[in-house]
């Protein structure tokens, strides 16, 4: 390959870059600020660039020697990845392609062979890849009407107790009182935090959840439901195919206990990251 690969993991809160030399050396890495197309455009395409001119003006590398590949959040979008695809090619550089990140991450799993990527984050998504290179996404839908098995819903639900406990003038329960301390105790007050949550703040009550298994009913019936919904992603993502199964995601560690023993069997460690993948993608074209 003549030109260097500057290979980009561009997600929600972070965004990894790293660029290789013509003979697939790594020279330099960097993070930064979330990058995702998926919350606001313009804000994700301004720091993903800005992060691109920074690594490069550190290597001292000419733009137009450089073959980008980004896997980022949001750009399953096709409006959202052409916009970055655009803004990247004002920079100059030799050859931009934009994927999901959730395209990258698989490549990345299994470095590159056979694969049911399953990622548990803010949302959820599974992507399929099989020999040769094709690609299927399933769900990453988003919050409104998707993404079971994500942070999100899994805050949702606890925000749906809490609300049932309120309509009913029960006693809080010890996990909900901590849902209670961070949203409101009453419908005045939760009503104001619904009116302004994002997704994220969503997703950020999910960890109330987990020091309470074992303990308490709520969060048992939540952590049932969330994975059963795991275990239905990884059945739609693995489709009709013997694939291996690898979770990826803030979610994953505390998930996997939780899954089925079906699940447990084909479940293996990522032998790579998002960075890993992209830079797989830039060597097939």
């Amino acid at each position: 390959m003549a030109n260097w690969v500057l290979a980009i993991d561009g997600g929600g809160t972070k965004t990894a870059l790293r660029l290789y030399d013509a003979s697939g050396r790594v020279v330099q890495e960097q993070r930064g600020q979330g990058s995702s197309l998926g919350h606001d455009l313009q804000q994700g395409c301004d720091a993903l660039c800005a992060q691109v001119e920074t690594i490069l003006n550190g290597a001292g590398i000419l733009a137009h020697r450089i073959n980008c590949v980004a896997g980022v959040a949001g750009a399953g979008n096709p409006y959202n990845q052409q916009q970055l695809v655009s803004r990247l090619q004002a920079l100059g550089l030799a050859r931009v392609e934009v994927f999901s990140d959730a395209i990258t991450s698989a490549y990345g799993a299994n470095l590159g062979a056979p694969v049911a990527c399953v990622a548990l984050g803010t949302g959820s998504v599974g992507t399929r890849l099989l020999a040769g290179g094709s690609t299927h996404l399933v769900g990453g839908w988003g919050f409104t009407l998707g993404d079971e098995g994500g942070g999100a819903r899994l805050g949702a639900m606890l925000v749906q107790a809490l609300m049932q406990v309120i309509d009913r003038q029960q006693e809080l329960s010890p996990l909900l009182e901590g849902v209670a301390q961070r949203v409101g105790r009453n419908r005045a007050a939760l009503s104001g935090w619904l009116s302004a949550a994002r997704v994220q703040d969503f997703a950020g009550l999910s960890e109330q959840v987990w020091p309470h298994q074992g303990q308490c009913a709520l969060a048992e019936a939540i952590l049932q439901h969330h994975a059963e919904a795991v275990e239905q992603l990884i059945r739609d993502t693995r489709g009709d195919y013997d694939l291996p199964v690898v979770l990826l995601g803030g979610l994953a560690d505390n998930t996997a206990p939780l899954l089925a023993p079906w699940c447990q069997t084909l479940m293996q460690r990522a032998r790579g990251t998002a960075l890993d993948g992209a830079y797989l993608l830039a060597l097939k074209n």
